[in-house]
């Protein structure tokens, strides 16, 4: 479900073909393996599919096949958090088809981290002794540089590390709310895609103690890659939580007691008034250019915006980069 438009920030259909032989033509269908053999009558007339048993019910067009992989999604067990279920996967809707994490303090927290599960570390020789490696681990490939970069992104800065390890699993976010201090902090993103700056963010949350990130499932980048290269090892240690619908989520976050501060350049107040009292709080950042979407906008208590003394002109600031901008708004809380 899509939280609403966004608000602008300052801050031939193809036929079958016939087939030929006998005084009536029937109708098959074109695929990639070859043609399919043509239909008799009585097939037709029974709605049967070639080569099928008379018990063999037609395939409906449309319809969706669930193989032994489908897992339904299992209701959290504390009633308490019925509302949320099962538990926040980190890779979420968002996980790469390739999730390799790169480069030296990021690949480190991975193989220092007792909760990652390590499919594969691949790295040189002289990397493999730098991080004690033993050559004995059923999971190391010790191979040459140019391997790495045949197997990373065109462009990877990997120092000559990189690890596929699956997704971390974070506490719902209403559990990870309602246990946090008095003095909390989440930080909410909306719609913000740019792995650089999501790393940079999961460095802020990690620096002033921010309880969790929060983000849309399907407007987040990768949590990998360089996002994870960016963060320098702190994906490991920051709760991410990929929630459906940021607005409804501001809302739950308000029943959890905390203030909600959105980030704005179309106000007068300003992130030090906004801020000043204590408790905790729910900073929500949008994108640059776009800023917060009017819906998300609507369900913060209150939009503050930083006081800046460049003019809105070309060759002067206009805006601040978003990480930039929330690392303002999350020091002024903790000072």
């Amino acid at each position: 479900m899509d939280d609403g438009p966004r608000k602008n920030e300052n801050a031939g259909r193809s036929g079958g073909k016939r087939g030929r032989g006998g005084s009536s033509e029937t109708r098959t269908s074109s695929r990639k393996g070859g043609k399919s053999a043509p239909q008799s009558s009585e097939h037709r007339s029974k709605g049967m599919i070639p080569g099928a048993s008379k018990d063999t019910p037609k395939k409906s067009y449309g319809g969706r096949s669930h193989g032994a992989t489908s897992t339904p999604r299992q209701p959290s067990r504390d009633s308490k958090y019925a509302k949320y279920k099962g538990s926040n996967r980190t890779g979420g809707n968002s996980a790469p088809p390739n999730p390799w994490i790169w480069g030296w303090h990021a690949v480190q927290a991975v193989i220092d981290n007792p909760r990652r599960t390590i499919h594969q570390i691949m790295v040189t020789e002289q990397a493999a002794e730098r991080l004690g490696l033993s050559e004995g681990r059923a999971d190391l490939k010790i191979v040459a540089m140019a391997y790495i970069d045949k197997a990373l992104p065109r462009g990877a800065a990997h120092q000559g590390v990189a690890v596929k390890a699956a997704p971390l699993q974070w506490p719902h976010l209403s559990q990870l709310a309602d246990d946090a201090d008095d003095d909390a902090i989440i930080l909410v993103l909306d719609q913000i895609t740019d792995p650089h700056n999501v790393g940079a963010m999961m460095r802020l949350c990690s620096a002033f103690g921010v309880t969790a990130l929060v983000m849309q499932s399907r407007k987040a980048p990768p949590l990998a890659g360089a996002t994870a290269k960016v963060a320098v090892g702190c994906l490991e240690s920051v709760p991410v939580c990929l929630e459906t619908n940021i607005a409804q989520t501001l809302k739950s976050l308000q029943t959890f007691g905390y203030q909600v501060v959105g980030l704005a350049g179309e106000t007068e107040t300003t992130v030090s008034e906004a801020l000043a009292g204590e408790g905790r709080y729910a900073i929500v950042m949008g994108a640059e250019g776009s800023g917060l979407r009017e819906l998300v906008a609507k369900n913060c208590d209150v939009l503050a915006r930083i006081p800046m003394r460049s003019n809105p002109i070309a060759g002067e600031a206009e805006s601040l980069n978003v990480a930039t901008a929330a690392g303002i708004a999350l020091y002024e809380i903790r000072r």
